[in-house]
C-alpha cells in the first residue's frame, strides 16, 4: 500500500491537508480527490496529490475534480 499526501490549495496557500493516506492502489487516489472536491466551498482552489517519493501525481482544479460525478449522473441521450 502506498501513502499519499493530499492538499487543497488556494493560490500558494494550503487551506486543508491530509498526510500519509494509505491507499490500496494508485487508482484509488481519484475517489479521494472527488471526495475532497465535494467538500471544498472556496472558489479557485486546486487539489494536489504527492506520492511517498514527493512526486506530484495529481494537480486538478476543484471544478474539474467535480466533473466526473456530474457527467456520470447526467441523463442518457434518448437519440
Amino acid at each position: 500500500m502506498e501513502r499519499y499526501d493530499f492538499a487543497v490549495l488556494k493560490g500558494d496557500e494550503t487551506v486543508a491537508a491530509a498526510r500519509s493516506v494509505a491507499l490500496p492502489d494508485p487508482s484509488a487516489v481519484w475517489s479521494r480527490v472527488a471526495e475532497l472536491a465535494r467538500n471544498v466551498v472556496e472558489p479557485g482552489c486546486r487539489i494536489r496529490v504527492t506520492n511517498e517519493a514527493g512526486e506530484m501525481v495529481v494537480l486538478v482544479g476543484i471544478a474539474a475534480a467535480r466533473l466526473p460525478a456530474q457527467v456520470t449522473s447526467a441523463p442518457q441521450n434518448a437519440g
